[in-house]
């Protein structure tokens, strides 16, 4: 191999030969340095002028016979009498080969000779190649002299050497020895490069060295600085490095990089001179800029450092927190700040809106003072006003404010001003459903937003683009928009979005009849409640939609769709409530011009289970005529559902519904409007009842929709447990003021979790009057046994039905008269878990109707009564065995999902259903999903310090990553 050409513009460096030379006196020498150093260079200048030959070991490779190959071939430029290849195997091992070199060298050898390995450390430590050198610089003839270079660490025993390293004194006078042949402007360059770490030409121009362009070329031709983004080498730069350093050159370096754009930069090199006046001013100008960038931890950093003596530094601080995600934090600086100046207003209404207090919003506005002059602070404001007042019903003041923005604009000037004047347009149209002037307008928002170089500015209001998309028009657009936006947010370092992001998502899932990922997405946000709440209500579980609407009827805000979806949930159960619930939802939407279609279809089918056709199909009129204007699929779709169940021509508009919902891509919605139609023409109703099973949704329930309008009212008494605790007497909720006390309640409940088995007198009062120790108890259960028999009665049962069975020594339910579902769920459960056991054919349908007969855990609102306890766990025991059951039977993988899910709901730390769930998603060809479960997984069994028995499922490195968390 030959030895690399020197370079034309190598420079003589005596010091450094001279250092090599009393190192080539030993019979190994090792030159170690990182890559840039020059030492290749450096060594075959010196090798150039002795009798030396060159081996690559990179080259050569790390296989014993073309090591073995490349180093005769290196030999022979010295020796040419030695044989091009050795008469022997490799296959003999790297001894042997070494031998037989070393017998070759000993007959040819006359004279000194120096073996250059370059690249030395590229040959695998313990190999045959690594071998092969090892035992030259061992045990070589006296007249071979080896020398090694290196980048890092050998991987074999070179013996007894001279090492030249980064680490010692040699590679400093090396370093030394370099600068000092170059003249001295040159060593203030490489000074102000090394401390500044990263320079541009036009920064060095703007340091103030003259006719820099061609003296960094000559550096970099030199070996000192490697480019186009200019930097000095190691060793030289730690060599200049240890100067004083000049605080002057990293200000003029900032005054550079924000008059170029460079503002993060900027900040970096002023919080390394600790200019603390100047960084505190550069923030206040440029902290935007900044956190647009992805630096907002840069804020937050120098925040950290300074001494905050100027207020309007809170609302720098309060601005990087918000993107950061922590709102809390973001308010409270806001806070501090105390100002109500344009910029301020903004900033902390902005943060009210997405917190869900929009009426704190428009007080904040209402407070602030405007200046004459238009600045961008100002077309923002007026900008994201127009959605504050828009949404809390003021549409006049949102249409005098857009025109206020469309003029400030004008008048401010720049894409940045006109992509804010166009979001406002284009969130007006979106209100009022006009599609086309929506489109217009979001897409010149986000054009002029990409023109001013605004990424934080782009991302908003793509959210706020597909936020519109996902509640009506197109939910599968907005899913696109806003996964590229999370992954553009990411990328940018901006988080602060991500909350709101996951909840379009999830609300954009909802739409597509893709529940799981709707749960996951929503999570356990606030503000997502209704959409929670949306899932359980379209999968058949009242009881959990309604704990969340309860939940979400406390938050502020005055969202009709909260009231419309919970309308419809208990509708079957509290007619009178459902009654209200929709007219206010109604009422608030015409007000607000805001989710009229949900409200409306909330009236329509409550009106439906009141017999009220007139109400009903005017509703579903209305209804109609705006879905189709707004381009709402989905409530078209249920539109045409609430017509058919009031009309003579229900087929025909069923079917029409069925289109429909194929149309907005919802899976689920269109089973659903099948199974009507099967149910309404009593064909093939078990086939669609079993596709609608597959999809996770309980056919069986009675709620305000298209399959439990027509449901049947049982005039039996129905004690309800699962998901929420109810007593319904010929379908009608027990009014609340008949119960009289609390202990009545108590009372019904410990008799339902027992089932209809009898429970000693004395016990009840043990659990009704834990701490009571007078003689007064056993009257105050009679006074309780009368109370609940007024509450069990129901007009028409025979003389001697009595639903509460008392005698002097136990109590218990008739369940031949009381219709309690945890019984009809433990009974219907143990069936169906024995003809599984069996093997029986009817097991699959048994499974099915126990799994639609478990609405929630037994008595949530009770978590702390040790009796709960007990038949809570029993409930979710037993219930978790039906879907086991189920997971085993079904053989279509996106079954298996719902199932596993509903298990790992129940318990988190099920490790067998994760598994199951992610080699099912894997099988239903959702990898995507699958990773994501996977992960899940993973930190689940971290987190009780269990090793996952599947650490590998994926075979690759992702799995090895997410073990090392």
């Amino acid at each position: 191999m030959l030895q690399p050409a020197l370079p034309a513009w190598l420079v003589d460096r005596p010091a450094l030969i001279a250092t090599l030379d009393a190192a080539s006196a030993h019979k190994v020498v090792v030159v170690k340095a990182g890559p840039a150093w020059g030492k290749t260079t450096s060594v075959a200048a010196w090798a150039a002028t002795r009798r030396a030959c060159w081996l690559n070991a990179a080259d050569a490779g790390t296989s014993l016979e073309r090591l073995s190959r490349g180093l005769l071939g290196a030999l022979r430029q010295r020796l040419p009498r030695l044989p091009a290849e050795l008469i022997t195997t490799t296959a003999q091992g790297a001894d042997t080969v070494a031998s037989l070199i070393r017998g070759l060298l000993d007959v040819h050898l006359d004279e000194p000779v120096v073996l250059v390995v370059d690249d030395a450390g590229a040959l695998s430590a313990g190999g045959d190649a690594a071998r092969l050198i090892e035992s030259l610089c061992l045990r070589g003839p006296e007249l071979l002299s080896v020398v090694l270079l290196t980048r890092g660490e050998l991987g074999f025993d070179p013996g007894p050497a001279v090492v030249l390293t980064g680490e010692g004194h040699s590679e400093d006078e090396l370093a030394a020895s370099t600068l000092a042949a170059e003249p001295e402007e040159n060593r203030e360059l490489l000074r102000a490069i090394a401390t500044l770490g990263r320079v541009s030409t036009a920064l060095c121009v703007a340091l103030g060295f003259t006719d820099v362009r061609e003296t960094l070329r000559g550096l970099a031709r030199r070996g000192l600085l490697t480019g186009p983004d200019w930097s000095v080498v190691e060793p030289i730069a730690e060599l200049v490095r240890r100067d004083t350093e000049d605080p002057e050159i990293r200000v003029k370096a900032a005054l550079f990089c924000e008059r170029t754009g460079a503002h993060a930069e900027a900040l970096r090199h002023l919080v390394a001179a600790r200019k603390w006046d100047l960084v505190a001013q550069l923030l206040l100008r440029r902290d935007e800029r900044i956190v647009a960038g992805g630096d907002t931890d840069a804020v937050l950093a120098a925040l950290e450092q300074l001494e905050i003596d100027d207020s309007r530094l809170y609302l720098v601080w309060g601005f990087a927190l918000q993107h950061k995600g922590d709102w809390l934090g973001s308010l409270h600086c806001y806070e501090q700040a105390g100002e109500r100046t344009v910029r301020s207003s903004w900033r902390m209404g902005q943060l009210h809106a997405l917190t869900g207090h929009t009426d704190k919003a428009v007080e904040v506005f209402e407070r602030t003072v405007f200046d004459d002059v238009a600045s961008l602070d100002e077309v923002r404001l007026l900008s994201l006003a127009v959605r504050w007042f828009r949404e809390t019903g003021r549409h006049e003041k949102a249409r005098e404010l857009a025109g206020r923005c469309a003029e400030a604009a004008r008048r401010c000037g720049g894409h940045s001003a006109f992509a804010w004047s166009s979001r406002a347009c284009g969130l007006l149209a979106g209100f009022d459903g006009d599609r086309a002037a929506f489109e217009m307008h979001y897409r010149q928002a986000v054009d002029r937003a990409r023109r001013a170089g605004c990424r934080m500015l782009e991302l908003t209001i793509r959210s706020e683009r597909a936020w519109f998309l996902a509640g009506e028009a197109g939910p599968a657009q907005a899913l696109a928009e806003i996964d590229e936006v999370l992954v553009l947010g990411r990328q940018a370092g901006l988080t602060g979005h991500e909350p709101d992001c996951l909840g379009i998502r999830a609300l954009a899932a909802v739409r597509l009849g893709r529940f799981d990922e709707a749960l996951r997405d929503a999570g356990q946000c606030p503000r997502h409640l209704v959409i929670r709440a949306e899932v359980h209500r379209r999968r058949g579980e009242p009881g959990q939609a309604q704990a969340l609407l309860d939940e979400a009827m406390a938050l502020p805000g005055t969202d009709p769709l909260v009231c419309a979806t919970l309308a419809r949930v208990v509708a079957a159960e509290d007619l009178d409530r459902a009654r209200q619930l929709a007219e206010q939802a109604v009422a608030t939407s015409q007000v607000l011009r805001l989710r009229e279609v949900p409200a409306l279809l909330a009236r329509g089918w409550v009106a439906v289970l009141a017999g009220d056709r007139e109400t009903a199909r005017a509703d579903a009129a209305t209804a109609r005529a705006l879905a189709g204007r707004r381009g709402d699929k989905a409530g078209l779709a249920d539109a045409l559902q609430l017509a058919a169940a009031t009309s003579a021509d229900g087929k025909a508009l069923l079917a029409e519904a069925v289109m429909v919902w194929r149309a907005a891509d919802d899976p689920v919605g269109a089973a659903t409007a099948e199974l009507a139609v099967a149910r309404l023409t009593g064909v093939d109703v078990a086939r669609f009842e079993n596709v609608v099973h597959a999809h996770g949704v309980r056919t069986g329930v009675s709620m305000a929709d298209v399959l439990g309008a027509g449901a049947p009212r049982s005039a039996r008494i129905v004690v309800r447990t699962l998901g929420g605790f109810q007593v319904l007497r010929d379908g009608v909720p027990v009014p609340s003021a008949l119960w009289q006390s609390k202990k009545a309640r108590d009372l019904l409940k410990i008799l339902a979790g027992n089932s209809g088995r009898p429970v000693p007198r004395p016990q009840l009062v043990e659990l009704l009057w834990p701490d009571d120790l007078s003689d007064r108890k056993a009257n105050r259960l009679s006074v309780l046994l009368s109370t609940l028999r007024t509450v069990l009665c129901v007009p028409g049962l025979p003389a001697d039905a009595e639903p509460l069975v008392a005698d002097r020594d136990t109590v218990s339910l008739d369940l031949s008269l009381v219709d309690l579902d945890v019984a009809a769920f433990l009974g219907a459960a143990s069936t169906a878990l024995v003809a599984h056991r069996r093997g029986d054919q009817a097991a699959m349908p048994l499974l099915i109707a126990a799994d639609e007969l478990y609405l929630g855990e037994f008595l949530a609102e009770e978590p702390y009564e040790q009796w709960a306890i007990q038949v809570r766990e029993e409930v979710r025991g037993r219930y978790t065995a039906v879907l086991r059951a189920l997971v085993q039977l079904v053989r279509d993988p996106d079954q298996q999902v719902g199932y596993l899910i509903r298990m790992l709901e129940l318990d988190r730390y099920d490790e067998g259903a994760h598994v199951r769930l992610v080699r099912a998603l894997r099988a239903a060809g959702r990898h995507g999903e699958a990773r994501r479960r996977y992960q899940v997984y993973l930190e689940q069994m971290r987190e009780i310090g269990v090793r996952p028995t599947e650490p590998d499922l994926f075979g690759d490195r992702t799995s090895e990553v997410l073990r090392a968390g």
